[in-house]
């Protein structure tokens, strides 16, 4: 007997005897029959509440069509989904900021006191990329180059770095291309989001050729479907012997080795909200020049923009001088191609990365090429020589050699914050020699 059945009956059962102790038998009757109506009227809301949990028993089987009819039903405010994340992600704090003031053994400590969560931790879908020629050749070249700076050249520490460079691309928080996520931030002042992009280890170390060789290798099946499952759906991570300020704020999922992986809690840390198409175009990399060809810059190809949000590009117009502003060195000798020297008109509300892009844009495909340029256009000299230079010493020096792949900006360092992919003018002479040798 259910419960509301048997507790109509207790309730029938009291009111009779309350009605052979007191009333007539028309009053019997009269509660006989509201006992009756009473009876009726729990058993058409018992059939109510069973055919409702029937039908959700149903949806549940057809969950696909039942959710849909269910999401067009909704309002727009509960259609509409979280904001986005903002923990660990670029200008939330200051580069100085980013890390909390502690020693690596504190650091230690703590990491290996916060939890791991215990919720599931899914794996992410293979990244099948449709990238073709050069375009999938600059993404493997990224993909590569930042697992052997981030993580070393064994393959077993390479993947995990892989997988969340591959992460962050499926997500909407982030850019939508391989080397757009691997350099975000790096021609900002509130730093980037891969330390190997700022922290100038590209100047301070160069991989062999073959841990190059391997890394591309295995650049290449993460394109081609290979998931490292280890690390599920995590879009951070960083060694055990430092605080992001972040990294209370997101799950901590696994631990490889001396590294930590993170995913965002909430809906944006579930495999629904990896649902970002990647872009079919790959920026060229000014940094990776020197490494990779793919990411030479061509003639009016400055580089993707995108890539690098808030640095103004110049457009083909505005770098005046272009073949008028060429001179040639005066120690060229005799037989030997002669080295382009070319003004470049500098944007004083632009970044020395813009310069960098314009600098590509206007050396274009010259085997040898130098890119000189002044803020103060009335400080640039009516000819270019080494002597005119060292008595006017420009603010931005750009060295293209193509034969051994150099692209090299040079600039201020005291005027303007270094970059991962810039160098110091050391003296009022260094331009001259970058210029014209000695």
């Amino acid at each position: 007997m259910s419960a509301l059945a048997y507790n109509v009956a207790v309730f029938a059962k009291i009111a009779r005897r309350k009605t052979n102790r007191r009333g007539s038998t028309k009053e019997k009757a009269n509660m006989d029959r509201s006992v009756q109506l009473l009876g009726a009227l729990i058993g058409l809301a018992a059939m109510l509440i069973i055919g409702g949990m029937l039908a959700v028993s149903f949806a549940l089987k057809n969950g696909e069509e039942v959710t849909a009819q269910a999401w067009k039903g909704r309002s727009d405010a509960q259609r509409a989904l979280p904001p986005l994340p903002k923990a660990g992600m670029p200008g939330v704090v200051t580069p100085e900021n980013e890390l909390l003031p502690v020693l690596p053994e504190t650091a230690r400590r703590t990491n290996a006191m916060r939890p791991f969560s215990d919720k599931l931790n899914a794996s992410a879908r293979p990244f099948s990329s449709v990238l073709s020629a050069d375009d999938r050749e600059r993404a493997i070249a990224c993909l590569a180059i930042a697992a052997l700076y981030e993580a070393g050249g064994i393959g077993d520490d390479q993947y995990p770095v892989m997988q969340v460079i591959l992460n962050r691309v499926r997500h909407p928080a982030f850019p939508g291309s391989i080397c757009g996520v691997v350099f975000q931030g790096a021609e900002r002042s509130t730093g980037c989001q891969f330390s190997f992009a700022c922290d100038e280890s590209m100047a301070r170390w160069r991989p062999s050729d073959r841990a190059i060789t391997e890394a591309r290798a295995r650049a290449a099946a993460m394109l081609d479907s290979h998931v490292d499952r280890r690390v599920g759906l995590a879009t951070h991570y960083h060694t055990d012997w430092v605080l992001p300020y972040w990294s209370n704020s997101l799950d901590k999922i696994t631990a490889i080795k001396t590294h930590l992986f993170f995913r965002w809690r909430g809906y944006w840390g579930t495999l629904a909200s990896f649902r970002q198409q990647s872009n079919n175009v790959e920026p060229r990399i000014a940094a990776l020049a020197a490494l990779s060809s793919v990411h030479l810059a061509q003639v009016g190809q400055p580089g993707d923009p995108s890539a690098l949000a808030d640095i103004p590009v110049l457009s083909a117009d505005a770098v005046a001088g272009g073949d008028d502003a060429v001179t040639v060195t005066s120690n060229a000798r005799a037989g030997e191609a002669r080295i382009a020297v070319l003004n470049l008109p500098l944007d004083p509300d632009s970044k020395p990365g813009g310069w960098s892009l314009n600098a590509l844009a206007l050396c274009g495909k010259r085997p040898e090429c130098r890119a000189v340029g002044w803020i103060d256009p009335t400080r640039r000299p009516a000819t270019f020589d080494a002597a005119s230079l060292a008595a006017s010493p420009p603010d931005f020096v750009f060295v293209q050699e193509l034969r051994n792949r150099t692209q090299q900006p040079y600039w201020d360092c005291t005027k303007h914050a270094k970059a991962s992919m810039s160098r110091c003018l050391e003296s009022s002479d260094h331009p001259a020699r970058l210029v014209y040798g000695g």
